[in-house]
């Protein structure tokens, strides 16, 4: 009796023993804070294009010439702000089918739209699940034409904006890496808070997501090549008021982009084209109207005008100093059909060209960074154009010098 009482005390203890060990070596969900305190001084001489009490930065506003012959926008304005402050969290957890899986949500207090300053946002949320040679993402993130290896080095929030996108979007990605320094992947998205201008449910009326294809080659972190394609489709009216009927006409736009960086022992340098139809949903200049020919009470079809952006970035680190410059020039080209001004979505459709210079230098100790940028931003808007809406002759330009003293404490 007490030898069977032994026994199966002893099976108990060593079944217990088994559930425990099994349990210390199942992964547990580990959550790691992350992110920075920001403060900024920003100093500009002539009103501009911008957003979030200056925070986001485009180009300077067309010259406004009062009865004197004085231009009323040549003012110098200054600004704190602390709206990129971040926090994050990285979470990774178990394996789940076979793949390694990680979360990340992200905020700040830029909030999605200037009468929200400085409420939080959703910043990033995507969940990844990561096998051997593929990876899966879902959620808010970078548009795929943002690459996170080639995103410019400014102290100025925005990351060169308008010349480099900026947007983020909600989104299934999927990558393939077919052989080691080859990454493919396929993304289909729709429009967050970053829209294309126009009907705030343009897209989503189309019933389509956009759809991106990008290829890349890739050495390790020294090197990457690239090339980007994508297409978007967008209803921006289901109504026609004349005729008291319905319309669904769609019109399609496409996008490309080449990009590359190298990283050298203390130097890198960055490089990205870009070019498409209507690319407003990525913060850049141009957009989309009615066909010039049709009436504005018909079910017209509509042109796009294409914008062609491009730049550069270098940084070099000298122990704890960094310097570096960013150059930026971007110019809307036009459409293939004729464009009319009338029933016309756009973000500055009037500009010609725009073009930055801007150093910079920044100083590391521990976790806390200072820096100083400085900003030239010239913008030449049109005066007159042709059927397609391509400049035939310009106004002067007009430029602003924005100087950014900045402060990041990161934990």
């Amino acid at each position: 009796m007490k030898k069977s009482l032994f026994i199966t005390a002893f099976s108990v203890f060593t079944a217990f023993i088994s559930v425990a060990q099994e349990q210390t070596q199942k992964p547990k969900i580990e959550v790691k804070p992350y992110g920075y305190v920001a403060w900024e001084t920003i100093f500009d001489t002539y009103k501009s294009v911008d957003t979030r009490d200056g925070e986001l930065y485009l180009y300077p506003l067309k010259p406004n010439i009062d009865a004197n012959g004085t231009d009323v926008n040549k003012k110098h304005q200054l600004q704190m702000l602390s709206l990129t402050t971040r926090l994050g969290l990285k979470i990774s957890g178990p394996d789940i089918l076979g793949a390694k899986t990680s979360a990340m949500v992200e905020t700040d207090f830029y909030a999605t739209a200037s009468e929200y300053t400085r409420l939080l946002r959703v910043r990033h949320a995507i969940m990844t699940l990561k096998w051997q040679h593929s990876e899966l993402i879902m959620g808010h993130y970078w548009h795929p034409i943002i690459v996170n290896e080639v995103i410019p080095s400014t102290l100025a929030f925005g990351a060169g904006a308008p010349f480099h996108s900026l947007n983020r979007s909600p989104q299934i990605r999927f990558t393939y890496y077919p052989i080691e320094k080859v990454r493919l992947s396929a993304t289909a998205l729709t429009q967050g808070y970053h829209k294309s201008m126009g009907p705030a449910e343009a897209q989503r009326n189309s019933g389509l997501p956009e759809l991106m294809a990008q290829a890349a080659f890739v050495k390790n972190k020294s090197f990457i090549f690239g090339l980007s394609a994508g297409y978007k489709w967008l209803t921006p009216r289901l109504y026609i008021t004349s005729s008291n009927t319905g319309t669904h006409k769609t019109v399609g736009q496409y996008l490309f982009s080449v990009f590359t960086a190298a990283n050298m022992a203390k130097t890198n340098i960055k490089f990205e084209t870009v070019y498409g139809e209507n690319l407003t949903h990525l913060i850049m200049i141009g957009g989309y109207g009615r066909v010039t020919e049709t009436s504005a009470d018909s079910d017209y079809d509509y042109a796009n005008l294409r914008t062609l952006s491009t730049w550069l970035d270098v940084n070099h680190k000298l122990g704890k100093w960094s310097i570096g410059v960013f150059a930026g020039y971007s110019k809307l080209l036009g459409s293939n059909k004729n464009y009319s001004t009338i029933a016309s979505y756009h973000r500055n459709d009037d500009m010609n060209y725009v073009y930055r210079i801007s150093p910079r230098v920044s100083y590391k100790e521990e976790n806390l960074v200072l820096g100083i940028e400085y900003m030239l931003t010239t913008a030449v808007y049109g005066k007159t154009f042709d059927a397609q809406h391509k400049v035939t002759s310009s106004l002067d330009p007009v430029s602003n010098n924005r100087i950014t003293i900045s402060a990041k404490y990161s934990f």
